[in-house]
């Protein structure tokens, strides 16, 4: 793998060449954080995810970002390029919105991400508990129709509080203010 390449097409968008997909699937993969950051940037900016070959699909562009923001999540990075635990959390609640405006709760994609969620919230201390509530689940339950399918974590002892400060905190942004009772 060509680290200083791959660093340089982040860098630079005009800077020509393919770029090895295996390169990729290693470099995201590997213990260098800020090779995984740079990597980041190339396979979510879509003038240079064309440029991968073979080309990435969909699911294994799931496959590469799920442990990347679980990393960043639970280990809070810093670097240049590196996401920190919030604008991780941040990301995938992108991506889970992406999911979800594709199939709503039918997609296979929006369950993988609402697991994932979950398991990172049951194994994770308090500063990854307020990433996910903050960064993900508040800004979910903006969305119309969205909470109901984690209407399960209000019976769970562990996720109930997650479930309330996310409603609590949805419930009072200005679209979506309910009426005082």
């Amino acid at each position: 793998m060509d680290r200083d390449f791959l660093f340089a097409i982040a860098e630079d968008e005009e800077r020509e060449g393919s770029i090895p997909k295996a390169d990729i699937l290693g470099g995201i993969s590997g213990d260098d954080t800020e090779l995984a950051g740079a990597i980041y940037d190339i396979v979510t900016t879509d003038k240079l995810r064309k440029r991968i070959e073979p080309p990435l699909a969909d699911e294994e562009l799931e496959n590469l970002l799920m442990p990347y923001f679980e990393r960043c999540i639970l280990t809070d990075p810093k670097g240049e390029w590196t996401l920190t635990r919030y604008s991780a959390a941040w990301e995938a609640q992108g991506y889970m919105l992406k999911a979800w405006d594709s199939d709503g709760g039918s997609s296979k994609s929006f369950t993988r991400w609402k697991k994932w969620m979950e398991r990172l919230y049951r194994v994770g201390d308090e500063a990854i508990k307020r990433a996910i509530v903050d960064g993900i689940l508040e800004h979910l339950f903006e969305e119309k129709g969205l909470r109901h399918f984690f209407a399960d974590w209000k019976a769970d002892l562990q996720l109930k509080t997650a479930y309330d400060e996310a409603r609590l905190w949805a419930d009072t942004q200005p679209k979506n203010a309910q009426p005082a009772r």
